[in-house]
């Protein structure tokens, strides 16, 4: 009759099969680094992916279908050494990855170097523990079995070929990450290039350039300070990475009415939306106030207005004739009102009394006088 097994025995066989399956499953895995198995483990081996992974945290993957958002295995210089980021953008050819923790993308790889999806994560806080608690154990009994006068070779033998094992696995589980990838990091960029009026004085323009990694959404809103007074611009837009703002009538005039000198400014604030960010602008424009330019041409007198308000201007033509001496006298004069608009011309064109006459014209230009005067000979037919 057969003696029944110890306990003792039967545990000793369980723990036997449950370590040398382990140690099998652990061997597999790792050995798909090198075959192309359906499933693999990585150990996270860098911070790049922090908060979401760790580094010491096992993942499992398999292979399949994937799409942005999904933690990939990519291959890095070889399947040794692979990289777990996770996907941005997927496109027809190529791939682009990026860790949590970096600030830019890596470079696009070809889909055919995106290995496995991770599918599941085992925190290091869950198997750190429990494995160096088992490998304090196990090298308990062996020194314990040592000082029983157990076989001295065949437990130096087992315990060289365990950590020999232990050794190969670790190496190629732990992958290499980014420590040793410089990645370029390319920062938005835009330059005012120049300010300034449009020749009627009706747009402001900002001229942007070098504008790199930024795409224009919208202009949010525009403002314009005005000697302490704020104005809002119904008409703003940009174009050809030109920034337009039809300036109000009202900003001139108020400018004009309040004008301590011979110039005057304004402020342009305004918020533009980027794709990547807005840019908030705070621009000067500063003009000169300048007199109504005064020429004489094609027997007519003409008056140009260069400034961005009207001008209440009165004219008086004088005429003259020619007596059989050759001696001037007065013949008549004409006088009326014009209102000139801004930056416009007004012409004056003497009736056909006399063979010559004088343009007088006054208006008042920042609260002075200002009178001008031209002889105009008068053609006849």
């Amino acid at each position: 009759m057969e003696a029944p097994r110890p306990a003792g025995s039967l545990s000793r066989r369980l723990l036997r099969f449950t370590g040398y399956f382990l140690l099998i499953l652990v061997v597999f895995l790792a050995i798909a680094r090198f075959i192309d198995f359906p499933v693999s483990m990585f150990m996270v081996g860098g911070r790049s992916m922090e908060p979401t992974l760790f580094i010491g945290d096992l993942v499992f993957s398999v292979k399949g279908n994937y799409t942005v958002g999904d933690i990939v295995v990519v291959e890095g210089v070889n399947r040794v050494n692979c990289i777990v980021h996770r996907v941005v953008e997927v496109s027809e050819r190529s791939v682009t990855t990026k860790g949590d923790a970096n600030p830019g993308p890596d470079p696009p790889v070809s889909r055919e170097r995106v290995l496995y999806k991770v599918v599941f994560v085992v925190p290091r806080l869950l198997w750190v523990p429990p494995f160096l608690a088992m490998l304090l154990f196990l090298g308990f009994r062996y020194f314990r079995g040592l000082l029983h006068g157990a076989e001295i070779g065949r437990t130096l033998i087992t315990i060289v070929l365990f950590f020999s094992i232990l050794d190969i696995v670790t190496m190629t589980v732990i992958p290499i990450f980014h420590v040793h990838q410089n990645i370029e990091v390319k920062r938005p960029n835009i330059v005012l290039r120049s300010l300034s009026l449009s020749e009627d004085f009706r747009f402001f323009r900002a001229v942007y350039g070098s504008i790199s990694l930024l795409e224009f959404k919208e202009v949010e809103w525009v403002r314009i300070n005005a000697s302490g007074k704020e104005f809002y611009p119904e008409e703003f837009f940009i174009a050809n990475d030109t920034l337009f703002v039809r300036i109000p009538q009202d900003v001139y005039d108020f400018l004009y009415a309040n004008a301590s000198g011979t110039t005057s400014s304004f402020w342009v604030y305004c918020r533009i939306l980027f794709d990547k960010g807005d840019l908030y602008g705070y621009y000067p424009v500063t003009f000169a106030w300048r007199r109504l330019e005064v020429s004489v041409a094609n027997n007519t007198f003409v008056v140009h207005n260069p400034n961005p308000v009207a001008f209440n201007t009165s004219f008086e033509i004088q005429y003259y004739g020619l007596d059989r001496f050759n001696r001037p006298y007065y013949v008549g004069s004409d006088k009326f009102n014009e209102t000139i608009q801004p930056v416009s011309s007004f012409v004056v064109k003497p009736e056909k009394k006399g063979v010559h006459c004088y343009v007088i014209m006054r208006y008042v230009l920042l609260g002075g006088n200002v009178m001008e005067s031209r002889k105009v000979d008068i053609v006849g037919d």
